[in-house]
C-alpha cells in the first residue's frame, strides 16, 4: 500500500468557513438536507470537504429514524478518501503519546496500515510479550481539523432559521449529538476504558467475542487491542462459497446477537450504542474445539417402584464454529437500575398489549416539562398502540413505534431522558442491522420474556408483600365505615348541601371563545347605538351648527361602517383559519 503524509492543511478559519460554503452551495446541501432530496449531492458534498464531514455522513447514514432509507443507503457510500500518513509520523505520535520507544513497545510493527478511515489508521504489530495486536493511531493534526470545522459549523447555526424549510428536520439537535459524538471518538482512553469494560461483560457469552483492551499501553490517541481476523457481519454473507448454511446462520446469528443486545440493556446497564453491521466482525473457528453451551434447564423424573427418583440436568449443545466479535467502542450507552426496571415495565406491557400500562410506564420515565393533558396522551397513546397490536408480534416495526411514541411525548410537553434516546437510536440501528439478517425474528417477542425474568428476578419481594399486607390493613379498617359513609352522602343529597366539581378540559380556550363572543356582543350593542345616534344627528337642522352636527352623524355611520366591515372580515378568517 503506497503511503503518503496526511498532514492536514492549515486553514485560516476565514479560508475553511469559504470552502465549506462555497461546496455547500455548489451541492446545494442545506436545502437538499432538509426537503430530504438529491442525497447524492450531499454526498459528493461531505466525500469533497473531507474527514470531519465523512464522519458526519457515516454517523447520519444509521439516522433511520429523521431521513428516509434513500438517503441512509446513499450515505453509507462515503469512501474515506484519507492518505495514510507516512510510517516516520506515526511512529512519532505512538512515542510521544506513550513515552516509550516503538521498539520497546514493540517487538515487531508492520509500517504499512492495514487500514485508514477519517479518524485514524490501523497497524499490526506484536508486543514484547507475544501478543499479536492492533494499534489504531489518529491521523496527524485531525483532531485540530475537526475542531475547527465544528467550531464554523456552528457559528452558522443561527443562519439556519432563515432556510424555509428549517422546521422539517432540528439540524441544532442533530449537530449537538454529532459534535458530542466527535469529542469522544477523538479521545481513544474513553473508547480504551468502553472496551475493557465490554469486554469483561460479554467476551465468551455464547458466540459472543470482544477484543482485549490495552488499556495501560493506550493514551488519547493511541488505542491498542488484540487483533480480530474476520469479515464485516454484512460482507461474511456476501460470500457466495457459503450459500447454502447462509439461512441456517443467519438465524443463529440474528438469535443470538438479539438475546446478547437484550443481556446488555436489561442485565448489564452498559450496551454498544452503535451496532450495526461494519462494527461486528464474523470469525470462523477450528471446529475441533470443544465448546457447547447450555440451552436450557429440564427436569427428569423416574419411577422406580415405591420410590420417584427426579434430577435436574442441563442440555448442552456444541457452539457453532463462528464467532461474532464487537467492534469500536467510541459510543456506548449507560442505565441505571432504577431506569431498567421502568424499561422492563414498557417492554412487559408491549407484550401483553396492555396500552394503559405502557402509558404510565412511560409516564414512569418522562419528565414533565409543560402543562399537559393526561387524558389526551393516553388517548393518543391507545391509538397508537392499537393501530399495531393490529399486526402480529413478530411483524411489530420497533423504529416506527418508538420514534411515534416520542413525538406523542415531545406533543405533550413530556421530555425523554438522554440515556433512552440513545437507547432508541440503538434499537434503531440494530433492529435494521436483524431484519437484514432475518426479517421473521421479533425483537420483542425475544426480549419481552427476559424482561419478564429481570423484572422476577429484581423485585424486592418481601417489600412488596409488606405493602400489600398495609393495603390489605387499610382497607379492613375502612370497610366498617362504608355503610354509615354512604348513608352521610344520601342524606346530604336529600338535603342538597352536596357539591358537585367538574374539570374542565381546555378550560383556556374556552373561556377565550366566551370573552370573544361577549366582547363582539358589546361591540355590536356600541355600534348600534352610533347607529342611531348618528341617524339622529343627521336629521338635526339649525344652521351652520346644524350642518357641523350632521357631518358629525355621517363621521359616525363611516365609523359604523368600516368597524362593520372588520368585523365580517374577521369572521370569515376564524372560520376559514378552523378549516
Amino acid at each position: 500500500m503506497e503511503t503518503t503524509s496526511a498532514s492536514p492543511k492549515k486553514y485560516k478559519k476565514s479560508t475553511r468557513f469559504r470552502q465549506i460554503t462555497g461546496v455547500f452551495m455548489k451541492y446545494n446541501v442545506l436545502p437538499n438536507i432538509m426537503k430530504q432530496t438529491h442525497p447524492e449531492e450531499v454526498r459528493k458534498a461531505f466525500e469533497e470537504l473531507g474527514p470531519t464531514f465523512i464522519k458526519i455522513g457515516q454517523m447520519l447514514s444509521v439516522r433511520t429514524d429523521i431521513l428516509p432509507p434513500s438517503y441512509t443507503e446513499e450515505l453509507k457510500k462515503l469512501q474515506d478518501n484519507v492518505k495514510t500518513d507516512d510510517y516516520s509520523e506515526v511512529k512519532q505520535i505512538v512515542e510521544t503519546e506513550t513515552g516509550q520507544a516503538i521498539t520497546e513497545l514493540f517487538s515487531s510493527f508492520e509500517e504499512a496500515p492495514i487500514a485508514s478511515a477519517s479518524m485514524g489508521q490501523i497497524h499490526r504489530a506484536v508486543l514484547q510479550t507475544g501478543e499479536l495486536v492492533a494499534v489504531k493511531v489518529q491521523h496527524v493534526g485531525i483532531r485540530e481539523e475537526i475542531m475547527l470545522d465544528l467550531s464554523l459549523l456552528e457559528r452558522a447555526l443561527p443562519l439556519i432559521k432563515y432556510i424555509p424549510e428549517s422546521k422539517v428536520i432540528d439540524l441544532k439537535d442533530i449537530f449537538l449529538e454529532i459534535k458530542q459524538s466527535l469529542q469522544k471518538e477523538l479521545d481513544s482512553l474513553q473508547e480504551a476504558a468502553n472496551g475493557e469494560r465490554f469486554f469483561e461483560l460479554n467476551d465468551g457469552w455464547d458466540i459472543i467475542r470482544a477484543p482485549k483492551i490495552y488499556l495501560s499501553h493506550s493514551t488519547t490517541k493511541v488505542l491498542i487491542m488484540s487483533f480480530v481476523e474476520g469479515k464485516s457481519i454484512r460482507s461474511f454473507f456476501r460470500d457466495p462459497s457459503k450459500q447454502e448454511e447462509h439461512p441456517k446462520l443467519r438465524k443463529e446469528f440474528g438469535d443470538t446477537l438479539v438475546r446478547n443486545f437484550i443481556k446488555q440493556v436489561f442485565e448489564d446497564g452498559f450496551f454498544h450504542a452503535d451496532p450495526h453491521p461494519g462494527n461486528i466482525f464474523v470469525q470462523k473457528v477450528d471446529e475441533d474445539k470443544e465448546e457447547t453451551r447450555i440451552l436450557k434447564d429440564r427436569q427428569m423424573k423416574k419411577d422406580f417402584g415405591n420410590v420417584d427418583l427426579g434430577f435436574l440436568y442441563r442440555e448442552e449443545e456444541p457452539l457453532l464454529p463462528y464467532r461474532l466479535v464487537y467492534l469500536d467502542f467510541g459510543m456506548m450507552g449507560q442505565l441505571s437500575d432504577s431506569m431498567i426496571k421502568k424499561l422492563t415495565a414498557v417492554m412487559d406491557s408491549l407484550y401483553r398489549n396492555n396500552p394503559k400500562a405502557t402509558g404510565r410506564a412511560i409516564l414512569q420515565i418522562c419528565r414533565q416539562i409543560g402543562p399537559m393533558d393526561e387524558e389526551l396522551f393516553y388517548e393518543q397513546l391507545g391509538s397508537l398502540l392499537d393501530r399495531n397490536y393490529g399486526v402480529s408480534i413478530g411483524e411489530l416495526n420497533l423504529q416506527t413505534l418508538f420514534l411515534q411514541i416520542i413525538a406523542i411525548c415531545h406533543e405533550n410537553n413530556l421530555q425523554v431522558p438522554q440515556e433512552v434516546t440513545m437507547l432508541v437510536k440503538a434499537v434503531i440501528t440494530f433492529e435494521g442491522m436483524i431484519r437484514e439478517l432475518d426479517p421473521d425474528i421479533s425483537l420483542v417477542e425475544i426480549s419481552a420474556p427476559f424482561a419478564q425474568k429481570y423484572f422476577t428476578e429484581k423485585i424486592d419481594w418481601s417489600m412488596e408483600l409488606k405493602r400489600a399486607a398495609l393495603d390489605m390493613l387499610y382497607s379492613a379498617k375502612a370497610a366498617p365505615q362504608i355503610p354509615s359513609r354512604a348513608l352521610d352522602v344520601l342524606d346530604d343529597l336529600a338535603k342538597g348541601k352536596s357539591k358537585v366539581n367538574v374539570e374542565l378540559k381546555k378550560q383556556d380556550e374556552l373561556l377565550n371563545r366566551i370573552e370573544g363572543m361577549v366582547n363582539r356582543l358589546v361591540i355590536g350593542l356600541i355600534l348600534s347605538a352610533l347607529i342611531i345616534g348618528s341617524s339622529m344627528l343627521v336629521e338635526f337642522h339649525d344652521g351652520l351648527t346644524g350642518q357641523f352636527v350632521s357631518i358629525l352623524g355621517i363621521l359616525g355611520y363611516a365609523i359604523a361602517f368600516f368597524a362593520i366591515l372588520f368585523l365580517i372580515y374577521d369572521i370569515w378568517r376564524k372560520h376559514r383559519k378552523r378549516k
